[in-house]
């Protein structure tokens, strides 16, 4: 082989574009379009969502609920927002991550479908 660090080189560059998304930037992510509401709304979106996370099964995130905050209806209103949208955002992913197309159109037999549907459009 002529060029040896070169190949290292491509294959580390590939492997680091598979890399996930790291956990924080994630969940900032999915808050998003949450701004303007009141902070315990946006607390507990935040809390649903990273339950709504691990629901959904995203090993990164666990179940977040803050007991002294679960009477107040915007908290409440907020948990179950933001776990509702998450936990669904997270199973679409899943399920396209696993519905992958080998080359040609066929299914990839790497990756076989699991036949989960949410029925939500995002």
């Amino acid at each position: 082989m002529k060029h040896p660090y070169l190949i290292a080189c491509v294959a580390a560059a590939l492997l680091a574009g598979c890399a996930s998304t790291p956990p924080a930037e994630q969940l900032n992510r999915e808050m998003v379009g949450v701004s303007g509401k009141s902070a315990l709304f946006t607390s507990g979106y935040r809390d649903g969502c990273q339950s709504g996370l691990s629901a959904g099964g995203n090993k990164s995130f666990a179940y977040a609920k803050d007991l002294s905050k679960v009477n107040n209806a915007d908290y409440k209103l907020g948990w179950e927002d933001g776990f509702r949208v998450c936990q669904s955002r997270q199973v679409q992913r899943n399920n396209d991550r696993n519905s992958y197309e080998g080359f040609g159109g066929h299914p990839s037999p790497w990756f076989p479908r699991t036949g989960v549907s949410i029925g939500v459009q995002l």
